[in-house]
């Protein structure tokens, strides 16, 4: 391969723009490495912020028909916008690491694609770019996890941590503020007849409405309509968990099917609390289960305590190294954890079990997240706390959002 011409065509093609996001060449350029693949040197830009990612990828793999590269290359530099828009929105615009767009190279494994405008056609459809992007992560978070599970001797263990291993959708602040469908808190759009929720005579709160035409493209796992509107009401009146055997469930989850344009903002009655209104983004999100949940003992075996509490073996320390690792505890974070999906970060015990206790046809590892909703300073639910909504994981499968149920933890 000719690499000074195919460098050539990368920077005629470059910088290439999507919104405030810029990508360009940087050092060492387009290089073969010694395993015969090509790499490039990449940088990605926010020129709202100023931030700046710089980092090495592998644009071709080893072993590739000269000609197909060079009309692969020229389609790349091409479609880039439409691949950087599919990496940004995957990471809610939060991340700036060039590696984002390294899963375009899977194209050149379909034998359909030769010229540069078939190459297009493959690099600019959404659905095929979006598969693309989930093998790639989810490629990624294996060889993360293996890789952190060797360095910390936990390498027997790591086919276990794996199996558990889920896509989550984190709600992060939405760069700009623009309040789309998807938010949290304020007022909900609902169909003119459709009443305010209720619970028993209490008007319930809004917690979030999720757009789930726009989730779709985080919900890697495919768990959630792919469109219509979420909205996650609470009746925020206790200051505890929900006592849901004796007053009935403290959560009710509403599900409009599309299409939503003839739905309404709709007042609440005089006497509902409102939270502020805060716009969103979803952001793809690696999610296993925080120490204190069933899985590990239930589903895995997966138990490095050792045989005294009180002195825990050496596997157990490296075992909450690589949690620690791969999700910061909550005392070390400043951000707000809302969520869908994914597994809970929990304030205080195994909300599981509490789930499983109400409803004991249903075992703790069969309930799933469908939503963590963080408090904020200017929206805080009780004490600082964090509202879980779980789902039977049957339930979750056909669209049954009549038997979730809520958990209340406090700091």
């Amino acid at each position: 391969m000719d690499v000074e011409e195919l460098e050539g065509l990368l920077r005629a093609g470059l910088p290439a723009l999507h919104g405030r996001f810029r990508v360009e060449l940087a050092e060492p350029g387009l290089h073969l490495a010694d395993d015969g693949s090509l790499n490039v040197g990449l940088q990605l830009l926010n020129d709202a912020t100023g931030e700046c990612g710089q980092q090495e990828v592998q644009l071709v793999p080893a072993g590739q028909d000269p000609a197909r590269v060079r009309s692969y290359l020229q389609a790349w530099v091409r479609s880039l916008p439409s691949l950087l828009a599919c990496a940004i929105d995957r990471s809610g615009g939060r991340c700036l690491a060039p590696g984002m767009l390294e899963f375009a190279n899977a194209v050149l494994q379909d034998d359909q694609a030769h010229s540069t405008e078939e190459f297009v056609e493959r690099c600019t459809d959404p659905s095929t770019v979006q598969g693309w992007a989930m093998a790639a992560d989810a490629a990624s978070a294996t060889q993360w996890i293996r890789d952190t599970c060797q360095n910390l001797g936990l390498d027997e263990h790591a086919d276990a941590l794996l199996a558990l291993r889920r896509t989550g959708i984190d709600l992060i602040p939405r760069p700009d503020g623009t309040l789309g469908h998807t938010r949290l808190g304020g007022l909900p759009d609902l169909p003119p007849s459709e009443p305010w929720p209720h619970r028993h005579d209490r008007p319930m709160t809004l917690l979030a409405q999720i757009d789930l035409a726009e989730i779709s493209r985080c919900d890697d796992d495919r768990s959630l309509p792919p469109r219509g509107l979420l909205q996650i009401f609470a009746d925020l009146t206790g200051d505890t968990a929900w006592e849901d055997t004796a007053h009935g469930p403290g959560i009710r989850v509403m599900f409009q099917p599309p299409p939503v344009r003839s739905l309404t903002l709709t007042p609440p009655p005089a006497t509902a609390r409102t939270l502020p209104q805060r716009a969103v983004v979803p952001a793809v999100e690696l999610s296993l289960p925080p120490l204190d949940s069933p899985f590990y003992r239930d589903q895995t075996n997966l138990d490095l305590t050792g045989d005294d509490p009180a002195h825990p073996s050496e596997q157990y320390a490296a075992f909450i190294e690589f949690l620690n690792e791969f999700h910061p505890p909550l005392s070390d974070d400043d951000q707000p954890r809302h969520r869908l999906l994914g597994y809970a970060d929990t304030l205080q015990d195994d909300p599981w079990r509490h789930c499983a206790n109400i409803d004991p046809g249903t075992p703790p590892t069969q309930w799933r997240l469908l939503a963590q909703i963080d408090s904020e300073p200017d929206a805080l639910l009780g004490d600082n706390g964090m509202i879980y909504i779980f789902i039977p994981r049957d339930a979750l499968a056909t669209g049954d959002f009549t038997r979730v149920r809520g958990v209340w933890q406090m700091h």
